[in-house]
């Protein structure tokens, strides 16, 4: 019997939910890397983000509702820490919001000094 060389996934995959929900992932080389989509049911998009592999989630994600009204709004650093994290009523009002401190910080690599990641 002859041995098949795993060549790691490049592209995208449609997972489908239990409740007909789907979600598009993106990879590159086996490791989950770029746009995220999230489909309802009833096939309305109501999540978006985008993943770095290194860090998972990067840059700003959002959720809507099946009307396509902003929910929510969480921004992402460069490093993947949670920034900001808003929460919106009907009319776009800002209804709840956080800051975060980063818990990952970036290393200069001549001095070490430490710093927040810019960003996206």
């Amino acid at each position: 019997m002859k041995t098949l060389d795993l060549i790691p996934f490049t592209g995208e995959a449609i997972l489908l939910g239990e409740n007909g929900g789907k979600e598009l992932r993106t990879f590159i080389e086996g490791l989950e890397d770029g746009p995220v989509l999230v489909w309802s049911p009833s096939g309305k998009l109501v999540a978006q983000g985008n993943r770095y592999y290194l860090y998972g989630p990067v840059g700003p994600w959002h959720e809507w509702d099946e009307q396509g009204r902003l929910l929510r709004e969480t921004i992402y650093d460069a490093l993947g820490n949670r920034i900001i994290h808003r929460e919106l009523d009907e009319n776009l009002n800002i209804v709840k919001q956080e800051r975060f401190a980063p818990t990952t910080l970036m290393a200069d690599p001549e001095t070490g000094e430490q710093y927040p990641a810019p960003w996206l």
